[in-house]
């Protein structure tokens, strides 16, 4: 009477590191037998990163608040961060994925800022233009 297992091999959540060659071994007190090797190759969808929701350009009464929203999508997922020339406004080390959002309070000047969106498969900029209104004088009284 012949006795046989079925052996299987489920991966799930499959990763590039998950890309080899597999094997079965059956180990039995007779001996250890080997299947044929088989190959397993990982394809990983991969794109650059592209804006989802570019920042608007806006108009601020002076001293005024405003939020600017910009968010990226790609694979892998793209780091967003904020800039003003050549100054990083997001620390790099904790740069957010996907989406960013400038919050800003006391604004007292026009300035432009810029979205970057960035992975390893490249990189992609959008300014967004922070105006203050400007202050129109008050209309004359007239004098009796």
């Amino acid at each position: 009477m012949a006795c046989f297992t079925v052996g299987s091999l489920q991966i799930t959540r499959t990763q590039e590191s998950d890309e080899g060659k597999y094997e079965c071994v059956a180990e039995s007190s007779v001996g250890v037998a080997y299947s044929y090797d088989a190959r397993l190759y990982v394809r990983v969808r991969r794109a650059p990163p592209s804006f989802s929701v570019l920042p608007q350009s806006t108009e601020v009464a002076p001293g005024g608040a405003v939020n600017i929203t910009c968010a990226a999508v790609g694979s892998p997922m793209p780091y967003v961060r904020w800039r003003i020339g050549a100054v990083d406004l997001t620390p790099e080390d904790s740069a957010p994925l996907g989406k960013n959002i400038l919050q800003l309070t006391d604004v007292r000047e026009t300035v432009t800022y810029t979205c970057v969106a960035e992975s390893e498969l490249g990189r992609i900029e959008h300014d967004a233009e922070v105006r203050v209104q400007a202050i129109l004088p008050s209309s004359p009284v007239p004098v009796r």
